[in-house]
């Protein structure tokens, strides 16, 4: 097989897949009006606790991407009334970020979606096989798109 062959059946497979998956994925989300990132920060939010509630600049800080983007992904969710902010008694410069009960409920619906459809996935590609693809998209991550993206920024 050439180079050109290889590139060709990477674009198929490309086509035919990958550029689909996103859609796969979100699919559980779609019944509720938001994206597979907004249940994310739902999944944050919950993971976070009533201990250490998030923040906006928190998930920002940690997604790599600026408040004005997680306040765009946050809208629809304050919309659907899954999501509120509340003052921090303890500094009021802040604002914590809470799912409200109907933004719990939702959240716990799509969680389990998304697990059973992804231990479906695994039943039928195998466990080792998940691990060995994974292994092979970190590596991807890591020699190939995170050189090409900080290329981009310089």
């Amino acid at each position: 097989m050439s180079d050109s062959d290889l590139m060709a059946e990477f674009i198929s497979v490309y086509m035919s897949s990958l550029k689909k998956l996103e859609k796969l994925i979100s699919q559980p989300t779609s019944d509720f009006g938001i994206s597979f990132e907004q249940w994310l920060i739902m999944t944050s939010v919950v993971k976070s606790g009533h201990e250490s509630p998030l923040t906006m600049t928190k998930i920002a800080t940690d997604r790599g991407v600026t408040k004005g983007a997680i306040a765009r992904q946050l809208k629809p969710l304050f919309e659907r009334r899954y999501l509120n902010q509340v003052p921090d008694e303890q500094d009021r410069r802040r604002t914590l970020l809470l799912l409200t009960p109907e933004g719990q409920r939702v959240e716990a619906i799509i969680t389990s979606r998304v697990n059973g459809r992804f231990s479906g996935w695994l039943d039928i590609y195998g466990f080792a096989e998940g691990q060995n693809l994974l292994k092979t998209l970190h590596r991807l991550d890591t020699l190939i798109v995170q050189p090409e993206l900080n290329k981009e920024k310089h």
